[in-house]
């Protein structure tokens, strides 16, 4: 690719770590940023040549945002739709914003995929008790009660393994939140497809294995073996789907696995935590990648240089970093937030040349 740098200026409305990766890779290319975010401390502005502190609901401040950069992007998938159409009408917001308003909606996210050719678990609308039973009674148990916006990292769930577990999804209906209800796949294992591009061309990063604790990603495994001979079939399907929806930009799809067939979870218009192994692993990071696509700069399918193990740093696990770095050489990313919440995502730490069962044997000690 060429390395020819690039002077735009990128506006980035969201500042956290994954604004703050796209922010350092767009620099590397010669770009400038500009971030905005409701935090004076977020993690964007250790990097960015400029700070707006306001409100993603402050319709002043995002067209300041707007009308001082040459091209403008997100990297929270919850600012309002209705804010960024206004936007997008106006300014260059070069990937859009329809993946973002469709994947805002579990229910239009789900439809959207199935619409365009990929498999999802059995699921229904849920807004109300008549939804909830109708579901049950279609799905039996065990199943899933899951709000339709704004849930992430395992809230706005509820696993229903009993008639006694629906006492838990009826307090959502008092605050009047609109649901799914979806079958439970005991799947093998999660996985996600990552993919910068459009129309005229889309690349994808390595099928990455990602383990969940308490709904959260705790860690991802690339290459990953569990997916050898879907692999392919997993990216054709995916970038087909981004294609035929007419999404732009950036796109992370998480997957279920299940006995050789994937389903479609969710999906994320934004650089993806699952992807933070490709800073070190990869000739080109996802945050490389889609620095060169806003930058309308040449970007060519990344290459795999080393397997690796990424393993999200959460507050709790924030004490363990040092007998980590004992263990085996790795790359710490820390994203300089104030508070260390037990839950929050604070770091990460990637590990080159290492296998799932060499990670887990050192994580043993901790235990």
């Amino acid at each position: 690719m060429c390395l020819k740098l690039n002077s735009k200026l990128v506006g980035i409305i969201g500042g956290g770590q994954l604004g703050m990766m796209l922010a350092e890779a767009i620099k590397k290319l010669g770009g400038r940023v500009i971030g905005l975010d409701p935090n004076h401390h977020c993690s964007i502005t250790h990097v960015c040549d400029e700070f707006i502190c306001a409100s993603y609901d402050d319709e002043e401040a995002l067209r300041a945002l707007c009308e001082k950069s040459d091209v403008v992007t997100y990297e929270f998938e919850n600012i309002k739709g209705e804010h960024l159409k206004m936007l997008n009408e106006e300014y260059n917001i070069k990937q859009g914003i329809q993946s973002l308003i469709d994947s805002q909606d579990r229910l239009t996210e789900k439809n959207t995929a199935r619409k365009f050719g990929l498999k999802t678990a059995r699921f229904f609308k849920c807004d109300n008790e008549a939804d909830l039973v109708d579901a049950i009674n279609n799905l039996g148990y065990p199943a899933l009660y899951k709000t339709r916006t704004e849930g992430y990292d395992g809230h706005g769930q509820v696993l229903i393994k009993s008639k006694e577990d629906l006492a838990k999804v009826r307090p959502y209906f008092n605050t009047n939140a609109k649901g799914i209800v979806e079958e439970f796949i005991k799947f093998d294992y999660e996985a996600s497809v990552i993919m910068i591009g459009d129309n005229k061309k889309i690349v994808s990063l390595p099928v990455g294995h990602n383990i969940h604790k308490e709904g959260i990603l705790d860690i991802c495994e690339v290459p990953f073996d569990g997916v050898k001979d879907i692999e392919a079939a997993m990216k054709e399907a995916s970038k087909g789907f981004m294609r035929k929806a007419g999404y732009k930009g950036i796109l992370c799809i998480e997957y279920f696995i299940k006995d050789g067939e994937f389903y479609f979870n969710e999906m994320a218009p934004r650089p993806h935590n699952s992807g933070h192994y490709s800073i070190e692993a990869l000739d080109y990071s996802q945050y490389d990648l889609f620095a060169r696509y806003l930058l309308d700069m040449t970007y060519d399918e990344p290459k795999l240089l080393h397997k690796a193990i990424m393993k999200n740093i959460l507050g709790r696990d924030l004490i363990n970093v040092d007998y980590y770095l004992t263990q085996a050489p790795g790359f710490l990313h820390m994203y300089f937030k104030e508070e260390a919440r037990e839950k929050r995502k604070m770091g990460h730490i990637t590990f080159l040349d290492m296998d799932l069962k060499t990670f887990m044997e050192i994580e043993k000690g901790i235990e």
